[in-house]
């Protein structure tokens, strides 16, 4: 198992720091993306029940 992240070094991801961030927030973005998509969606179906 330790042959797998011989690459996972401290110095590679302070070199990598950038991408690393920049992958945690984009994760982080979507998944904050799709409660508020089913948020809207559940508003629009309570409005159709109403009318």
């Amino acid at each position: 198992m330790e042959k797998y992240f011989e690459w996972l070094t401290f110095e590679w991801l302070m070199i990598n720091l950038e991408w690393v961030v920049g992958g945690m927030l984009f994760s982080l973005l979507i998944l904050l993306f799709f409660p508020l998509l089913l948020t809207l969606e559940f508003r629009k179906l309570s409005k159709k029940e109403d009318t």
